[in-house]
């Protein structure tokens, strides 16, 4: 277990690593804050999207468990830092859960959907929601994950969840949602 986490911050590192450009942006640095860490993100991971035993339920309850795995999915975001789209460390379990779904339910489709704060011009914002989007799909490829069943998407700043204009809410709109859905 803890070599397997030494190598998830190994493969974290190294996407950060090939991410050298760093974004131009028109904020200056004196208005930067750190990101805040969304807690509910890593808190309550593990006990949530456990593997399907199958052989254990029948058909109705199955189909109930995989809906609710969903949508504790669905619920999940990676937060990012100001002006960057480096995946930290501390989303490898829970980019763990999102891997182990997508390869064990066959017909299941990820967006991953990227988002930015308002600061910034709108075409500014559309590419850094599209490169954290993209960070986040090679995080998961890394993991195991179909790469073919993964959309990325950008809104930029056209999604926000928190909608004062202050660092605490900008901080919320600095994130990947993720979208799992049936496709046949």
């Amino acid at each position: 277990m803890r070599a397997s986490l030494i190598g998830m911050a190994s493969i974290l590192s190294l996407l950060a690593a090939c991410s050298t450009t760093k974004p131009m942006t028109a904020e200056s640095p004196s208005t930067t804050a750190p990101a805040q860490h969304n807690a509910t993100n890593t808190a309550s991971q593990g006990a949530q999207t456990g593997a399907v035993d199958a052989s254990k339920l029948n058909g109705n309850q199955l189909a109930a468990q995989v809906a609710q795995q969903k949508t504790d999915l669905n619920s999940k975001s990676v937060m990012f830092a100001f002006d960057d789209y480096t995946v930290k460390p501390d989303y490898t379990d829970m980019l763990k859960q999102q891997a182990q779904f997508l390869k064990d339910q066959k017909t299941d489709h990820l967006t991953l959907q990227g988002n930015a704060d308002e600061r910034g011009s709108a075409e500014y914002n559309l590419a850094l929601g599209q490169k954290r989007a993209e960070a986040v799909r090679k995080a998961l490829g890394l993991l195991g994950a179909p790469e073919e069943r993964i959309e990325s998407i950008s809104f930029g700043e056209e999604k926000p969840k928190a909608t004062c204009h202050e660092e605490s809410c900008w901080a919320q709109n600095r994130r990947v949602d993720f979208l799992h859905a049936d496709k046949h």
